[in-house]
């Protein structure tokens, strides 16, 4: 290597592992598992939506996770173009994300839920990971 571009190709290497995007794994992530609960309606209506989780230090790292019909989801991670399971360590705000999938299906899910619910700003959904037990996300239809 030329010795003019050596102090520029270790701030290089410094950096990557710093940002710690350095290497094929990637940043830690843990299992997050959880339970919608709608006050005030069907969560059955939320099946098929997703919930999406954004990192309150960088908005850009993002989990997301599909509701089941009984309210149950798991997030998952987009690293690198890999989808790993789990969400990288801090606090998230989380909102739902309704599907365009099916238009009887967004309709019902968008009467069943108060829409502050489907903002990171207005929806008051926050949570920790690695979390101690399964995040409950308490929603509201009105």
């Amino acid at each position: 290597m030329n010795a003019r571009y050596f102090p520029a190709a270790i701030l290089l290497l410094f950096a990557s592992t710093a940002s710690g995007c350095f290497g094929p794994s990637g940043p830690v992530t843990y299992p997050v598992e959880g339970q919608v609960e709608l006050s005030g309606g069907k969560v059955q209506n939320l099946s098929g939506h997703t919930i999406e989780a954004a990192l309150v230090t960088d908005a850009n790292v993002r989990a997301y996770g599909q509701i089941a019909s009984d309210g149950s989801f798991a997030l998952e991670t987009l690293q690198g173009g890999d989808i790993r399971s789990g969400a990288v360590e801090g606090k998230y705000q989380a909102r739902i994300v309704l599907s365009d999938d099916d238009d009887s299906s967004r309709a019902k899910a968008a009467e069943a839920l108060n829409h502050r619910f489907l903002q990171f700003e207005t929806s008051g959904l926050t949570f920790d990971v690695p979390a101690s037990d399964d995040v409950v996300l308490s929603l509201s239809s009105r």
